[in-house]
């Protein structure tokens, strides 16, 4: 499907007056101004419908959710399975800070059937929304949505960071492949939070990717601090990832994209034995 090269089609109202149109760059203005967008990313399309005076942050759409989705829409096309993303239609994903649910959207657009996006319970609605504007079934697991269909789902739930019950409801359906958050760093405060929620989800076997806008550097210090602390912490250079992103896409500010991971069993009884000595 071509769109000559337009990133997003939005709508809303301007003056009194609605309005259609087409935006062929990152301009991040025009994309939280609107009330509707039509988000394309290769063949894909994806609506979501957003408030732009919202209260809360996850309210409207930030800009590297659609660099991350270039970027996971490229993996997918050439069919990467030597990489360290898998997008295996039967891993378990979990998204933390999901927003509109860009990202979760996507994942099921490129055929991952086991997708959760999460969120405060103030943006649920918002996220179930744009599930169903996308003709995909809401689901959840702690039955706040029942559901028959089991073939075109994606499961919402509400997700506080560091909420003991909400993370045992997340955790109960399964073990989780992959956590991803996309621009959830934004204070000292908050990095705590995300950390110990990736701790507490995440298994020997989780991947958890983190990609961020750099806004608040004492923030992505913190978020480095207390990550190291837990896992082991990788930030994947810019040049081995950026380039695989459609250059529609070209972004100014800097991103970062950390690979995180469990630290080993066995580097970790080594470190204590050492500490012993």
């Amino acid at each position: 499907m071509s769109h000559n090269n337009n990133i997003a089609t939005i709508e809303g109202w301007e003056d009194g007056q609605p309005f259609k149109r087409d935006i062929h760059k990152l301009d991040r203005w025009a994309l939280q101004s609107a009330d509707t967008l039509t988000i394309h990313i290769g063949p894909h399309d994806i609506v979501l419908v957003q408030d732009p005076h919202s209260n809360y942050l996850g309210g409207y759409i930030w800009l590297t959710s659609i660099v991350f989705c270039s970027y996971l829409e490229r993996l997918h096309s050439k069919r990467d399975r030597h990489g360290w993303i898998s997008l295996d239609h039967n891993k378990r994903w979990v998204e933390l800070g999901s927003g509109v649910g860009l990202i979760g959207l996507m994942l099921h657009k490129l055929g991952v059937e086991n997708v959760v996006i999460t969120d405060i319970e103030e943006l649920v609605k918002t996220m179930e929304r744009n599930v169903e504007a996308n003709d995909i079934a809401v689901k959840s697991i702690s039955g706040r949505r029942n559901n028959d269909n089991n073939n075109n789902t994606l499961v919402v739930e509400p997700l506080l960071w560091n909420n003991a019950a909400d993370i045992e409801y997340v955790k109960s359906d399964g073990e989780i492949d992959y956590i991803v958050a996309c621009d959830c760093i934004y204070s000292e405060a908050s990095a705590i939070d995300l950390v110990e929620t990736m701790d507490s989800l995440a298994s020997e076997k989780t991947t958890i990717i983190c990609i961020s806008e750099v806004r608040n550097q004492a923030a992505q210090d913190k978020f480095k601090e207390e990550a190291m602390a837990r896992f082991d912490v990788e930030l994947i250079p810019a040049i081995q990832w950026q380039k695989k992103v459609s250059s529609q896409v070209d972004f100014d500010e800097t991103l970062n994209l950390y690979r995180i991971k469990r630290k080993k069993v066995r580097s970790r009884l080594s470190k204590k034995h050492k500490e012993m000595k």
